[in-house]
């Protein structure tokens, strides 16, 4: 196994618990000389071993350990000699979840070119709605406990980043009509038409409500703005033109504020450096937080864009099919530079919830009320290790045109997280 691989286990740990421990001191890895000693896979890739995978039960909670299949009676086993073995691989298994390795095939791509749920370990393991690697990382500091006596507490407190992608604001009088006439309610249609002419319809210009309403409970929030409002492969950008005077009244109403501004890259910006700075370029005060419209994301290509652009931030990762950890981890991780064998520079804030993945019919069609109920299972999941809930709430889904019971659902989600005595951060400010 490359030593990389473990590199970029502790680099990863210390995100989780933010903290910097002295790993020379630890004398951790391989090796039987070493005090904590690593178990070495046995398998190269889990997808031809789905069936025999090890599962194991740690901290209550039965998980899987990708790259064994030969099972042992301990996770954690103590010598005479006082050194500590892990006799699961857990150095590897976290490598592949935290690259994003699996995501590299081609073939397993939507037709936006997205990574597909379907096709993910997550998906067969049923492991999307659980932070694996969080455990992994559990289990090495259980192991730094019994062999040294130290108890590596984490800085980080249970915390959630609340987000909103701006994609629309000005056509939801469009939206309406169309509705109509797909339902052949012509004489409606008409009349919506005209009445918007005399009283315009515009329930999607509320981004001063959805920010003020997060004020009113405290959070800071970050809302991703689309500086394009084109067409591309018949996908629309934003429908609101950059320079209007709604938008740029918004956005200096924001700056102003203790809210967040961040970059929404335009679709297929994820692959071209040059169509990303151009996004970037369009704001006056400079973006260090982003997401990709349509959450798309090429793991090597688009980390090397992200730095290359100095974004410091991302939160384009989670499945847009089901929420959940697209890269098992519930905490900030960078991801890994399958050319240099080292981390990118940005950091990546996991994607738990994005409010279409709980209602679309051909996502996970879930109704409002069996929502919460994921959610309140999610957030227990993040709350054992202290982690970031990250949640994703359209300025559309904060609306009573068509949204009523989902901007309900957004109040209730947000006393669910003030009740858990999370720590409410931007993208920005989330270490």
């Amino acid at each position: 196994m490359p030593n990389s691989h473990l590199s970029y286990f502790l680099e990863n740990f210390e995100l989780a618990y933010s903290c910097q421990p002295n790993w020379e001191s630890f004398s951790i890895g391989f090796d039987e000389s070493c005090k904590i000693i690593l178990s070495k896979p046995e398998i190269k890739n889990p997808n031809s071993y789905l069936n025999t995978i090890s599962w194991k039960t740690w901290k209550g909670k039965k998980i899987p350990f990708l790259m064994n299949t030969k099972d042992c009676d301990e996770i954690i086993s103590k010598h005479k000699n006082g050194s500590i073995s892990v006799n699961l691989d857990i150095v590897s298994s976290t490598w592949f979840l935290l690259s994003g390795v699996q995501e590299l095939d081609k073939k397993k791509r939507d037709e936006h070119g997205r990574f597909d749920y379907k096709h993910s370990l997550q998906k067969a393991l049923n492991i999307a709605e659980t932070p694996v690697v969080n455990y992994y990382f559990d289990i090495l500091k259980e192991a730094i406990l019994l062999a040294h006596g130290i108890d590596i507490q984490p800085e980080r407190k249970l915390s959630a980043t609340i987000t909103h992608d701006i994609d629309e604001i000005a056509s939801a009088w469009k939206h309406r009509i169309r509705i109509a006439l797909e339902n052949k309610k012509y004489i409606k249609a008409i009349g919506f038409g005209v009445s918007h002419i005399i009283k315009p319809f515009k329930p999607w210009k509320n981004i001063k409500e959805l920010a003020d309403y997060n004020s009113s409970k405290k959070i800071p929030s970050s809302f991703f703005f689309l500086p394009r409002n084109n067409k591309l492969q018949k996908i629309k950008n934003a429908d609101y033109k950059w320079d209007s005077t709604y938008v740029k009244k918004n956005i200096g109403y924001l700056n102003n504020s203790e809210h967040e501004i961040g970059v929404h890259g335009s679709y297929k910006t994820h692959d071209s450096e040059k169509e990303l700075t151009s996004d970037i370029a369009c704001f006056k005060q400079r973006p260090t937080s982003n997401r990709f419209h349509f959450l798309q994301f090429e793991q090597q290509t688009t980390s090397e864009i992200l730095d290359s652009a100095r974004i410091e931030k991302d939160s384009s990762l989670g499945f847009q099919e089901n929420i959940g950890f697209r890269n098992s981890v519930c905490t900030p991780f960078k991801l890994y530079n399958f050319e240099t064998e080292k981390s990118f520079k940005f950091i990546e804030i996991p994607l738990n919830i994005m409010d279409c993945t709980l209602e679309y019919e051909n996502y996970m069609n879930l109704s409002p009320k069996e929502s919460i109920e994921r959610v309140k299972q999610l957030v227990s999941e993040i709350k054992k290790f202290n982690g970031n809930f990250c949640l994703n709430w359209h300025n559309t889904y904060f609306s009573e045109y068509e949204k009523k019971e989902w901007k309900t659902l957004y109040k209730e989600i947000l006393l669910l997280l003030k009740a858990e005595n999370c720590n409410f951060y931007t993208i920005k400010d989330l270490k």
